[in-house]
């Protein structure tokens, strides 16, 4: 029964100090820095835009069929009839039109000019 108490007031002791140490009480605020200061043409104001382009990856190649199946991020998937560039090394190998099926974040497309590769990537034209 003593430890407890014993146990109690250090827990206490400590807390009770530790609510009252680490305060500065002459620190200075940060800055505030004003983004439309000077305008809309300000040279300090910046517009951040996600990137909306669909960039997917040759998961899959039937040569004898020409067709691929590709890989794109989940909830990404470019609509059936769609036309894309396949890049390999940065540089444009082919060109695809997405078909059906679609599952999941897989799509099946037929390989309309060029080739395509394991691992090549795929972007709207």
């Amino acid at each position: 029964m003593k430890f407890a108490v014993y146990v109690a007031g250090l827990l206490l002791l400590l807390g009770a100090t530790g609510c009252f140490g680490g305060r500065h009480k002459n620190s200075t605020p940060p800055p505030v820095v004003d983004l439309n200061a000077g305008g809309t043409n300000a040279s300090n104001t910046f517009i951040i835009t996600p990137d909306e382009n669909i960039v997917g990856r040759v998961s899959r190649v039937n040569e004898d069929l020409r067709f691929v199946v590709l890989t794109f991020p989940i909830g990404q998937l470019p609509p059936v009839g769609s036309r894309m560039n396949v890049f390999r090394n940065g540089a444009i190998v082919g060109e695809i039109k997405i078909t059906e099926p679609q599952r999941g974040n897989n799509s099946a497309a037929d390989i309309v000019l060029g080739d395509a590769q394991k691992g090549d990537e795929v972007r709207p034209k």
